[in-house]
């Protein structure tokens, strides 16, 4: 019984480091442009009825950290989600970590501060045909 319970819990903490590790970044190529603080939303998208708006930090190091709020019905939700990110024949890819999924963009820099993304390929079944949002980079010293 003792074997039993210690392979049990061996093969359970193997699986959580095996998920860990395979979720570790690593170098990719990155649009220096993109990194830093940078702030969205968009509403009836994604699911018609809904708003989402987002904070995400993009890091030099091709990680990120999203935070998004949706709101439907007046129901307020807030997420948090960890991946990584990089630029492959000029689009730009997301996984995200927890669900393993990657969605794919092409992008537009407007301005140093505005960057437009529609979506290639997405992960979630989207409620429009042409979803595209804009990203605001947010000034370390301005309000969100």
């Amino acid at each position: 019984m003792k074997k039993l319970i210690l392979s049990i819990l061996l093969l359970a903490f193997g699986s959580v480091y095996a998920q860990k590790t395979k979720a570790k970044p690593h170098a990719n190529k990155i649009d220096k442009q993109l990194v830093g603080l940078w702030k969205g939303s968009e509403k009836d998208q994604q699911i018609a009825g809904m708003e989402k708006r987002w904070v995400m930090e993009r890091k030099e190091d091709g990680t990120f950290m999203l935070i998004y709020t949706t709101i439907q019905d007046c129901d307020v939700n807030q997420f948090i989600e960890r991946g990584q990110w990089w630029i492959e024949n000029g689009e730009f890819h997301e996984l995200h970590f927890v669900s393993g999924q990657t969605d794919t963009y092409t992008y537009k820099v407007l301005d140093p501060d505005h960057v437009k993304f529609s979506s290639k390929q997405m992960s979630i079944t989207i409620a429009t045909d042409d979803y595209s949002f804009v990203d605001t980079k947010i000034d370390e010293d301005s309000k969100l």
